[in-house]
């Protein structure tokens, strides 16, 4: 039997959770009694993003398949739910040896098609790693129409990657196509195995990086678009577009 949040009416998996995942309703208990409290409202961001997801569907990330789908369903929500709104495109890339191109599955739609294209995804085939996950993000920065950052728009990248990487076929290091990405100042965020390039990549562009599980905890995912939201905060205050520093893994 599933729950009904009276927040926002998304529907839950659980039948009493503690908190929704989508809006943060907190379900308390009272005098033995489950407990509506609603949080006083919060207006949205006055930010229109645009997301960047990538996700490695080579065979070596089959095994973090369902945490894959379970980290976007907590992430892109509660994403949506912090902005003005979300212009989302969804890429998966493959191993560029064996012929597999990058391919986009969401062209400009909100989290919800986000979510349901991301399912259609086989996770296989591929040389053995490592990947081509820096070409990948050279990818998006080429192909993803990034809006002008300002302060009532940012850009911001998430990507799911795992083994080790292949160099960019452009030549170009890590280190350059990150500074690159910071250099348009578009957030920066994976969610991956660590690897030496993978931490350089995320270095450069003054991104965080965080473990990737299948088994994901909900608190995890919602930090990730907590930062997404509180980065988006700081830097438009401060006219900047850094992520706020979190510790890896965090």
């Amino acid at each position: 039997m599933s729950t009904e949040c009276p927040s926002c009416r998304k529907e839950l998996s659980q039948p009493r959770p503690a908190h929704c995942p989508y809006c943060g309703w907190r379900f308390e208990p009272k005098a033995g009694a489950p407990v509506l409290t609603k949080p006083a409202p919060r207006p949205k961001l006055p930010v229109d993003l645009v997301l960047a997801v990538d996700i490695d569907r080579t065979g070596s990330s089959s095994r973090f398949q369902e945490g894959i789908d379970r980290s976007l369903e907590q992430i892109l929500p509660a994403l949506e739910h912090k902005v003005a709104s979300v212009k989302g495109f969804l890429w998966s890339h493959g191993d560029l040896d064996e012929g597999q191109q990058p391919v986009l599955l969401t062209d400009g739609a909100g989290a919800g098609q986000m979510l349901a294209d991301a399912k259609t995804i086989v996770y296989d085939g591929g040389g053995d790693p490592p990947e081509h996950h820096c070409d990948a993000v050279e990818n998006l920065l080429q192909n993803v129409p990034w809006a002008a950052q300002t302060r009532a728009g940012r850009g911001a990248i998430i990507g799911f990657m795992t083994a080790y990487s292949k160099p960019a076929r452009s030549g170009r290091s890590a280190r350059e196509i990150g500074e690159k990405v910071a250099r348009k100042g578009i957030l920066f965020y994976l969610i991956c195995e660590p690897t030496p390039t993978l931490a350089e990549l995320c270095e450069a562009a003054g991104g965080l990086m965080f473990r990737i599980s299948n088994d994901p905890e909900p608190e995890q995912m919602q930090a990730i678009a907590a930062q997404v939201g509180a980065s988006i905060v700081a830097s438009v205050t401060a006219g900047s577009t850094v992520p706020l520093s979190v510790s890896e893994g965090g």
